[in-house]
């Protein structure tokens, strides 16, 4: 009985001291284990005391962490390298609050480093024992300032879009049209809240989807992938109405597989009113300048005619001078007259195009004869036609209007030399016509506001400047175009190019 429980005894001693050694041998695997994992960390690991002092480095980072300034354990306390109390006061709370909850806590800290270099670190600090942390700290400065700078940008064009006159909003296309985005300038003209439409689907909001448009529009823009534009008369849910200029474009991600639609619209009610009053307005005006007009030429035809027939009964030379400057400023005052009557029945829409049939070669021909009683003695006129037989469908009257305003500009302008009037075909369908002088020419920077309204380039030549921009204008009216070439001091050309419409065809 005494050698048997002598015997438990020993094997009883025996199991102790394997149980202890094989405890021993796991704590100092597991020791080593984590030593091996502490030194393979790419990031200085530390042993900090309560009172935030590096005491050791516990493993060998790589040179991307050298200039963290406490690589040297025993003296350097982090508190003083961070930049104010209150990242102080952050560091040694979270210090105090891992020792007394024996957790582990995380923080980011700004210091400033020995250069003056200001950093960012991220502090991870683990329990080890009452008096001890492990601390794992990385430098995170470049991320750290690139995320405030978006966070900066961020807030800016956030600020921005959320206080455009216009109202903007954004859908995401990959999540069923979830609104992302809806400013306070939506919010206003619709009149419901961001918090209302912002997280929800475009299906939620019937009242909005006027007849369907919003859908097929955002559709249209998502198959086509170009921007779409709309004008629409819009009804918000409180009943108020807009007529809004829509602009929605898609704005893809990531090739494509990001898509979101994003609209804006602005309010054009009352430009639009705005618009039709001054339209109206102009079209009064225009209307009251072209009866004043026709009422003013009346008596001015009479004394052009009466001057014209006094000249023939007068024998007095002096008389007749006088006669002669009343007949030419008489025609000057009607001219004037009748452009400003041409000008108005334009603006006002009622000056008449009358299409027909015209003898190109004929009506050059009868204007050059007409020229030739107008012209200086040392000035001569030329007909370059552009065929033997030439017969245009087009508005004869205005043609003509527009060749006489720029054989009347010549005149003007041409004291000795020559001018020439002809045509030709530049295109199978088009017809140009040109008046070629020997005059004074326009400078280079001029030759573009020639035909704009009241341009005189000579202010001592006779006239009030309407001429060619009248032209430009039926040039336009007849899907044509006017232009001048010229060389100052050699001369101009100017002409007038409309659709070639053969009314005829050339004789056997």
């Amino acid at each position: 009985m005494h050698l048997t429980l002598f015997g438990e005894v020993q094997l009883f001693l025996l199991i102790a001291v394997t149980s202890a050694s094989f405890l021993y041998w796991i704590n100092h695997k597991y020791k080593s284990l984590n030593r091996q994992i502490i030194r393979a960390i790419d990031i200085p690991v530390y042993l900090l005391n309560r009172q935030g002092i590096v005491v050791k480095l516990l493993n060998t980072p790589t040179e991307k962490a050298n200039r963290l300034p406490f690589l040297n354990p025993g003296v350097l306390n982090i508190n003083n390298l961070v930049t104010d109390a209150d990242e102080c006061r952050k560091y040694m709370t979270s210090l105090l609050r891992v020792l007394n909850t024996r957790t582990s806590d995380s923080l980011t800290l700004k210091i400033r480093i020995e250069s003056g270099e200001k950093l960012y670190i991220a502090v991870r600090m683990v329990y080890l024992n009452r008096n001890y942390v492990i601390a794992f700290i990385r430098d995170i400065t470049e991320d750290e300032v690139q995320r405030r700078e978006n966070e900066k940008y961020r807030f800016f064009l956030e600020s921005i879009l959320e206080n455009l006159p216009i109202a903007t909003t954004v859908k995401d296309k990959n999540d069923e049209g979830r609104y992302l985005i809806w400013n306070k300038k939506a919010a206003e003209m619709m009149e419901v809240p961001a918090e209302d439409i912002v997280g929800h689907y475009e299906e939620e909001f019937n009242p909005l989807m006027q007849d369907n448009f919003i859908q097929e529009t955002d559709k249209e823009v998502e198959e086509s992938e170009i921007p779409q534009s709309y004008i629409k008369h819009f009804v918000n849910p409180k009943g108020r109405e807009y007529i809004l200029s829509f602009h929605k474009t898609l704005v893809s991600y990531n090739k494509g597989k990001e898509r979101w639609i994003v609209s804006s619209a602005l309010d054009i009610t009352e430009l639009l009113a705005a618009k039709e009053k001054a339209e109206e307005a102009n079209r009064l005006k225009s209307a009251f300048l072209a009866n004043m007009s026709h009422e003013i030429r009346t008596p001015l035809n009479a004394i052009v005619g009466f001057s014209s027939i006094l000249s023939d009964y007068i024998q007095d030379e002096d008389t007749k001078e006088y006669i002669h400057i009343i007949e030419e400023n008489t025609q000057l005052l009607l001219q004037l007259i009748n452009d400003i009557l041409d000008l108005s029945r334009i603006e006002a829409g009622i000056l008449e195009f009358t299409e027909g049939d015209m003898d190109v070669n004929k009506t050059l021909d009868e204007m050059q004869t007409m020229a030739k009683l107008k012209l200086p003695s040392e000035v001569s006129i030329r007909l370059l036609p552009g065929a033997d037989y030439c017969i245009i469908h087009t508005v004869p009257k205005r043609v003509r209007q527009v060749l006489n305003n720029y054989l009347s500009n010549a005149l003007k302008h041409t004291e000795e030399g020559f001018i020439d009037i002809g045509y030709h075909l530049p295109q199978e369908d088009r017809i140009r016509f040109f008046v070629r002088d020997t005059g004074c020419g326009i400078p280079p920077e001029k030759q573009k506001d020639v035909f704009e309204r009241f341009v005189k380039l000579n202010s001592f030549k006779q006239g009030t400047g309407l001429g060619l921009s009248i032209c430009t204008m039926i040039a336009e009216k007849m899907n044509g175009k006017v232009g001048v070439s010229s060389i100052p001091g050699k001369g101009s050309e100017f002409w007038f190019e409309i659709p070639y419409q053969p009314a005829g065809s050339q004789p056997a």
